[in-house]
């Protein structure tokens, strides 16, 4: 493990980019920051291309249904293969079925074969590669840093993966308007390359066992996990309902731009753009303040993007559309950072991996939370079911941190 400057004393302030002094973890960040932009890239341009050949919210919404399925149905397995094999190959080989999915919705492009159902199983598939990547890359910080740097080291890599939602969907749609969707696929290309050169200049770290790893194993050892430790069991909770009633709603985001905003596809772009860099401001001033309040951080960055997102159901302007989803922005990176954080902290080194397979599977929730939305949105509109879904959020948010002391901590 780095040397942690704050080993024995956790109350050393760690400067706001003191990671990223470490070799490895700058190229580490790096192979992030292409990875994560790659994704924002590729959801953007995806579900404008749905929504310009369907009309359909609900068909938008499953493009990210499909992208998030993997994790509720693989991330307990890929729990139990982070902690038995190496983290770097884990990474590694979800990055190679990522370059796969671009590849194949390229030739689609270019063939001008471009069809909902081929692009939902290319989408499933990097959902796939991201519910390997997801464990074994925290899993992998974790073993880099320990105490305030690993705060500082999480909030880095949080700010770099949802800052990518503002450099991802304008590069994407900027793209889009210069060059078309397959134009478009090129620049997602060269970064999914990129982030896989980087990956492979990393240290390699040692696998701990050769044994296979068995599904139903997985469910059981994930499951104990989190009954054993209280602060799992509350983080997984308040994941579920965070990707149940707060993350579905942006997969209405590019119909309210279009239908609602009347806003093109670079304004699009820019809007969920907001999110961003709402994320980058926060993710700056949780690398500079490090808050020990974890689980009270945790929560109000929940409730922040939850009535940021209501309110914006209900905002007939532009302008201010973008600054409520910058607000929300802030709620997603305090939300995102900690959620891992409070996981690998309380449970030891050999459990991480299915400690964080119980938050994937929480994250994995989310399809039908999407697919309501979706439904609701042909029924009722988008901004309605926008509306209904935060709402109950809210509420459901203030039970669970009232439930679970951890979360006002």
């Amino acid at each position: 493990m780095l040397q942690d400057r704050d080993s024995s004393d956790s109350q050393t302030q760690v400067a706001t980019l003191a990671a990223l002094e470490s070799p490895i973890f700058k190229r580490l960040w790096a192979a992030s920051w292409s990875y994560y932009t790659y994704r924002s890239m590729e959801l953007a341009v995806l579900t404008w291309l749905v929504l310009e050949i369907t009309n359909s919210p609900f068909q938008v919404a499953l493009v990210s249904a499909s992208r998030a399925a993997p994790m509720f149905f693989l991330g307990l397995f890929a729990g139990s293969i982070a902690d038995r094999f190496s983290k770097y190959s884990v990474m590694a080989i979800g990055q190679f079925l990522n370059i796969c999915a671009v590849i194949f919705i390229s030739l689609l492009l270019f063939l001008d074969e471009a069809k909902p159902i081929p692009i939902y199983f290319a989408v499933g598939l990097t959902g796939f590669a991201w519910a390997l990547d997801f464990i074994a890359r925290r899993a992998y910080l974790a073993s880099l840093f320990k105490g305030r740097s690993l705060t500082n080291a999480m909030s880095l890599d949080s700010g770099a993966l949802i800052s990518s939602n503002l450099t991802g969907p304008i590069l994407g749609t900027a793209l889009i308007r210069w060059f078309g969707f397959s134009g478009s696929y090129i620049g997602i290309a060269f970064l999914a390359l990129l982030g896989f050169a980087l990956m492979l200049s990393l240290n390699r770290d040692q696998r701990t066992t050769l044994k296979g790893v068995n599904p139903l194993l997985a469910l059981s050892e994930a499951i104990s996990t989190a009954k054993a430790y209280k602060n799992v069991a509350a983080v997984v909770l308040l994941t579920a309902v965070f990707n149940i009633f707060a993350w579905p709603i942006t997969t209405q985001i590019p119909v309210i731009a279009r239908d609602d905003l009347n806003a093109p596809e670079i304004m699009y772009g820019l809007l969920v753009g907001g999110i961003g860099a709402g994320a980058i401001a926060g993710a700056i001033l949780l690398a500079k303040f490090n808050p020990k309040r974890r689980g009270y951080v945790y929560t109000a960055g929940t409730l922040l993007f939850l009535v940021a997102s209501f309110i914006f159901a209900f905002s007939p302007w532009y302008l201010a559309s973008l600054t409520l989803l910058f607000i929300a922005g802030m709620g997603l990176v305090c939300f995102a950072t900690m959620q891992p954080l409070l996981v690998v902290e309380a449970v030891p080194p050999e459990l991480r991996g299915r400690a964080l397979g119980a938050v994937a599977l929480a994250i994995g929730v989310s399809p039908p939370g999407m697919l309501g939305i979706g439904i609701a949105a042909g029924l009722i509109g988008s901004r309605s079911s926008v509306a209904i879904l935060t709402f109950i959020g809210i509420i459901v948010v203030a039970f669970v941190a009232w439930r679970y002391p951890v979360l006002r901590e």
